[in-house]
């Protein structure tokens, strides 16, 4: 009897259970994809991200999800509300050590956006023009420095630029001076642990921002410091777009090395910068802000008459102030705007802006390298171009060398400058960095230096008709289409 039941009514239905299980089994990946595709799709809808944006991201996980799920899990996410509310707390804490405020720090969001941005008078300003002086600049503060040196940059190389700098702050931190030096773990991944065991056995301090590998971090890997901050014993910063690399600066000429620029700061806006570099570090390092209350605190003295507007961006940060300055200054122009931007691959809002302003007879001059050093970025632009060209908008392409600067001059009445790019990264996943100039002797400056530029230029006409710089029509297609996330 009991083998008659198992062939005739148990066998069948084992075979049925373990086909389930291999059926399982064999699409395990598949299953679990999806799964996740799901999860992630409702974290991009509530990221509140642009239409183009959304939709590469949607596609991309739900068709397939084996490949876009590790894609956005590296690449795709923005705004944090973990780390929102973690950086929040600890800009929060440093605004009110910054305040004076005994009572200890309140809890509201003004606080922590007080110190995201904020206009400084009295400040003065020097434009350190290419990469030879600015290295030449750096290595100087940081030989003369007397206590403090805080450095933060997206990219530190194991090259004679790189070398030369942290053998600066080897020799200062074995000095006793307190050397605090951030990097972005992707800018300066797998190239720094030698160095950054010299400076820390010397007696100087090193942190690293955000883990590159998933799941080393509770916080998205794509969410980079692209900041460039140096400050010396809180009272001269130097800021810009320029990484510790011989791309960027060097002690000798380099006919390859980008064309880029850096700004000396010295006066009240240098606290602001010192604060955002602190409330940096405290959440790479996982040092409490109130260790450096002395420093938050710290007002430097005015130096001139610049007035400075600071403006700090990121996923840390509850909107897009950054990506905001840049909209209000392409709408409130009046008569002329030049963009000067390494990468261009805007928003939907900030193209239709220069375009309706190009209807209008305003002049706008978009100044980019003829080819820069990422090959997909040159790609995706021309669909852009292409729109702005045909609304009159003047396009030129800088042909010595590849252009890293990054400078915005309106009406000359105001300026732009630091780390960000015309980009989606920048404006809208980066830790960016930026400063708003209103006063004349800093425009003064930077026009003259944008005017150098101008000499070197071809007409995007001349450009587009050589065949060896345009991409294809097919490829231009490809690469728009995923444009967004780049």
């Amino acid at each position: 009897m009991w083998i008659w039941l198992r062939d005739h009514l148990l066998a069948p239905v084992n075979e049925w259970v373990w086909a389930l299980i291999n059926l399982l089994l064999s699409n395990f990946l598949t299953i679990a994809g999806f799964v996740l595709a799901l999860v992630i799709v409702r974290r991009v809808l509530t990221e509140k991200r642009n239409p183009s944006n959304f939709f590469a991201w949607f596609f991309l996980v739900i068709l397939m999800p084996v490949l876009g799920v590790p894609l956005y899990l590296m690449f795709g996410g923005r705004k944090s509300r973990q780390l929102i509310r973690s950086k929040q707390a600890i800009y929060i804490e440093a605004s009110a050590i910054a305040k004076h405020e005994t009572d200890g720090p309140q809890a509201h969001d003004i606080l922590a956006y007080d110190l995201t941005t904020a206009s400084n008078t009295g400040n003065d300003t020097e434009l350190l023009h290419d990469g030879e002086v600015a290295f030449e600049r750096l290595c100087r503060e940081i030989r003369s420095a007397e206590h403090t040196i805080h450095i933060a940059t997206f990219i530190l190389s194991n090259d004679e630029t790189g070398r030369a700098i942290v053998n600066l702050l080897e020799k200062r931190a074995s000095e006793g001076i307190t050397v605090r030096l951030l990097l972005d773990s992707l800018g300066s991944w797998n190239c720094t642990r030698k160095a950054r065991y010299r400076i820390r056995k010397a007696g100087g301090h090193v942190a690293m921002f955000i883990p590159v590998l998933p799941f080393q971090s509770r916080v998205s890997t794509n969410l980079r410091n692209h900041r460039k901050i140096a400050i010396f014993d809180n009272c001269c910063a130097i800021t810009g777009g320029q990484n510790l690399d011989r791309r960027f600066m060097g002690a000798a000429p380099n006919p390859d090395c980008f064309t880029d620029f850096s700004l000396v700061t010295y006066g009240p806006a240098v606290a602001q910068l010192n604060r955002i570099f602190i409330a940096d570090w405290a959440f790479a390092s996982k040092e409490p802000a109130r260790n450096f209350r002395e420093e938050l605190s710290y007002e430097p003295a005015e130096a001139g008459r610049s007035t400075i507007e600071i403006v700090a961006s990121g996923p840390d940060v509850k909107g897009d102030p950054l990506w905001e300055q840049i909209l209000r200054i392409i709408q409130e122009f009046r008569q002329s705007l030049t963009i000067i931007t390494p990468y261009f691959i805007p928003d939907e809002v900030l193209l239709r802006s220069m375009i309706v302003k190009a209807h209008t007879g305003r002049h706008i001059r978009l100044i980019l390298p003829l080819k820069s050093n990422h090959p997909i970025t040159d790609v995706a632009r021309y669909h852009y171009l292409r729109e702005l060209n045909e609304a009159g908008v003047e396009i030129l392409f800088y042909t010595p060398r590849m252009l890293h600067a990054k400078l915005m001059l309106a009406d000359g009445k105001v300026a732009l400058t630091g780390s960000a790019n015309i980009d989606m990264r920048s404006l809208f996943v980066n830790f960016e960095i930026a400063q708003l100039h209103y006063s004349d002797t800093d425009l003064k400056q930077l026009n003259r230096w944008a005017d150098e530029i101008f000499g070197n230029c071809i007409p995007y006409d001349e450009a587009v008709n050589n065949e060896d710089i345009m991409p294809k029509r097919l490829t231009e297609d490809l690469v728009h289409l995923i444009s967004p996330m780049l």
